[in-house]
């Protein structure tokens, strides 16, 4: 089995790991970039860009959905390099998931709002451990039953809704990820 590298310094185009060689059709060969995106908010995303070989302009940047946090991985097998990533989901990535990829990471090459989306991670995981969902039918109630039913829901998603924030907000302050201002 190859042990996969972590890349950490690929941030943008200008930044990202380039790889020679790379298929173009059945005969070409080109060059294709890779980095991952960062947004404070939706969290990160995997980019790829390609050399057109006939035309030497470089395609549309090709982009994957967003994940919580995402690191870059290199794995050399057979003489080639294969990129990937390693990724976290918000409500998706378990308690197991999550203790595993924080142990194959080194924290200091991540930005600080990677290191919060783990942290919204976290938090989430630890409130839906505690989570029962239950299924009623609604299907002959009242508009009274319905209204009262609507009610007690907001109030329990506001009671969700505050303890994810205080675990998120112990994490970051456990972390030092909280701007003083």
């Amino acid at each position: 089995m190859t042990k996969k590298e972590k890349i950490y310094s690929s941030r943008d185009f200008g930044s990202g790991f380039k790889v020679d060689n790379y298929p173009w059709g059945f005969k070409l060969k080109t060059q294709v970039r890779y980095w991952i995106e960062t947004h404070p908010k939706k969290g990160d995303r995997f980019c790829k860009r390609t050399l057109n070989p006939k035309t030497m302009e470089w395609c549309k940047v090709k982009k994957s959905t967003y994940a919580a946090v995402m690191v870059m991985t290199l794995e050399k097998k057979d003489g080639k390099s294969f990129v990937s990533y390693d990724s976290l989901n918000r409500g998706y990535s378990d308690a197991v998931a999550v203790a595993k990829f924080e142990k194959s990471i080194n924290k200091d090459y991540m930005l600080k709002d990677q290191l919060k989306q783990i942290c919204a991670c976290k938090a989430i995981n630890q409130v839906n451990k505690n989570l029962k969902v239950e299924f009623v039918n609604s299907t002959a109630w009242t508009d009274e039953e319905r209204a009262a039913h609507k009610k007690k829901q907001a109030e329990v998603n506001g009671k969700l809704a505050a303890y994810t924030n205080k675990l998120y907000g112990s994490c970051l302050v456990k972390n030092n990820l909280v701007e003083k201002g």
